[in-house]
Formats: structure tokens, sequence, C-alpha cells
């Protein structure tokens, strides 16, 4: 059964450019997270998402998904058995074929997070949240300059490299 968090309070530190959101469980364990502004737009673009609510719920909830699941040491398995329990690689932002993966297998992580491990939720009535909403900060050329670097970071990463130098392609 999963942990049950309540947010309590949103906070901004326009000095160092972060939103602190704070929750707290049923038995008073208080939490604090904090996270660049710029996370809202990175999500946005990294999985092609619009719609805010469901950004805020990813970097929410992202701190607590699990690494990847730890395996029993190979020397310890005979050879057969090697082959048969090598986990199946997660399909990651960078991993992906696409945005459209890459959102997928993202949205699939949040869900076993929020039904394993721990749901963060805005309270009945006011929601604190709703001063990130109105001052989220993701624009058009935000979103269009950080999704370039994303898809040519995967490219690079999948491929190898560009087809065409960025250079070359700027001057085109």
């Amino acid at each position: 059964m999963p942990i049950e968090y309540t947010i309590s309070d949103v906070a901004e530190d326009a000095e160092r450019d972060l939103w602190q959101v704070t929750y707290q469980s049923k038995a008073g364990e208080a939490r604090n997270h904090l996270f660049p502004k710029a996370t809202l737009e990175w999500r946005a673009a990294e999985y092609g998402l619009d719609d805010v609510d469901e950004i805020l719920d990813i970097i929410l909830h992202e701190p607590y998904a699990p690494a990847e699941q730890p395996v029993t040491p190979m020397s310890l398995i005979d050879a057969p058995a090697r082959t048969a329990l090598r986990p199946t690689p997660r399909i990651t932002l960078y991993t992906a074929e696409s945005t459209a993966q890459a959102r997928d297998a993202h949205r699939q992580l949040i869900a076993d997070v929020k039904a394993n491990h721990v749901q963060i939720a805005p309270p009945k009535g006011a929601d604190p949240l709703d001063h990130i909403r109105r001052r989220h900060g993701i624009t058009p050329d935000g979103l269009r300059a950080k999704s370039e670097q994303v898809d040519t970071h995967r490219w690079k990463t999948l491929y190898g490299g560009l087809p065409v130098p960025v250079e070359e392609a700027s001057n085109a």
C-alpha cells in the first residue's frame, strides 16, 4: 500500500529560481520537494506533454521511482539461468525510439510509483499548486529549444551521431 501525502504549501524561491512543494503524511511526516522552475518546461519538452497538472504530478512522484531492479550477482547463477534472468532494460528518455515511446514508459513508471510506493495529492479545497499553475513558465520558444536538445541527444544516444553535423544543418 502506497504512503499517502497531502500537499500543504507551495513556495517560490525567486532568487534561486526554484519551486518548493511541502506535503505531509497522515502520520504528520512533512517533506519538502525543491525543483528548478525550468523542470516543468523540460518535462513538457522531454515527453511531449502539454497538461501542467500531469507535468506537476510526474515531477512530484519522480523522486520515488525505483532505480533499476537489483540483480543477484551473475557469478552465483549458472550460465543458462543467467540469460533467462537478465532483466529487460527499462525504456528511458534517451533509449526510447520516439518521444511517444518515452512518454508511455515514463507514464507507466509514475503509475507504478503511485500504485506501489507514494501518492501525493492536493488537499480538498484550495490547491497550493495553483500558484505553480499560474506561473509555470512554459513558453513556445523555450519548449521548442528544449525539445530540439532532447531529440538531438536521443538521436546521438541511439545512433551514435547526427546524420548531418549541427553546424552544417544550421548553415543550410
